[in-house]
């Protein structure tokens, strides 16, 4: 559940909870913090039932003896093909970055598994990927085994939105993704396997296209040449027209990497 809970004795006396996938984010009155980062229990939410929570303190259970008195859950649009393809119930998934575990959902799309906390807009905008997946480079897409989100940020900062590690894609911070997020995350482990390495070899054109003094496609790209060819990749998938008119160069390697198996770049 994604949204506000409020609770009260019909007083004066309340709490007030505001949860995203099911995990208390803030609380109210700012007495009760303590709350926050508790994960909530319940599978339905109805007015007049009572919240159930993972008590932090055993002794402590004062909110649960007010009912439910208001529900303003989050609409998430276009959530049709989540719900009727998910898993029933969740499993225990340890994310092999964060090293955290997770009680997350799956759904197969086009043979790889999207494992998410719950449905909300990123989960949601991760499956439209998923199922977009066709527009991305078969030879990428063998790269990836699965893909999951998560809401804590990446171990190596907060500004990093996904990465790959033993071909299971991290989408950190419940960040929104596309194709050509995956596009790019696909490509590290890719040029690893041709290459050994994630930055294309000195002797490569793809090299030659970056030294010709065309400009990158992005500010990211110009941190190494590794992330300069993912980038490109990335928008290769997403609008190949605006990378042939940005970096002709970097767009005739790219598209013969993707489609001629042994080109070496």
């Amino acid at each position: 559940m994604t949204g506000t809970i409020i609770l009260s004795d019909g007083g004066q006396n309340y709490i007030e909870f505001d949860i995203v996938c099911d995990v208390i984010m803030a609380v109210r009155p700012s007495n009760l913090s303590g709350w926050v980062g508790t994960k909530v229990l319940n599978r339905a939410f109805f007015i007049g039932d009572r919240l159930a929570i993972d008590l932090q303190w055993k002794d402590y259970d004062f909110p649960l003896k007010y009912p439910i008195v208001a529900i303003d859950a989050e609409d998430i649009e276009d959530n049709t093909y989540l719900l009727a393809n998910m898993s029933a119930d969740p499993a225990l998934y340890t994310n092999p970055t964060t090293e955290i575990d997770h009680m997350a959902y799956v759904v197969e799309i086009g043979g790889i598994p999207l494992y998410f906390d719950c449905i909300s807009d990123p989960a949601v905008a991760a499956a439209d990927a998923l199922l977009n997946a066709y527009k991305i480079p078969s030879v990428l897409m063998s790269y990836i085994d699965g893909i999951q989100l998560v809401g804590e940020p990446s171990p190596g900062g907060a500004e990093v939105v996904a990465n790959i590690v033993d071909l299971l894609m991290t989408i950190f911070g419940s960040r929104t993704i596309d194709i050509g997020i995956i596009a790019h995350e696909a490509t590290h482990p890719w040029a690893s396997d041709k290459w050994g390495s994630t930055t294309p070899p000195a002797d490569t054109d793809y090299m030659a296209a970056i030294n010709s003094g065309e400009p990158a496609v992005s500010i990211y790209a110009t941190t190494s040449p590794g992330e300069d060819l993912a980038e490109s990749v990335r928008l290769y998938v997403m609008n190949p027209e605006q990378l042939k008119s940005i970096a002709p160069l970097r767009f005739e390697v790219v598209n013969r990497l993707m489609i001629v198996p042994n080109y070496n770049g």
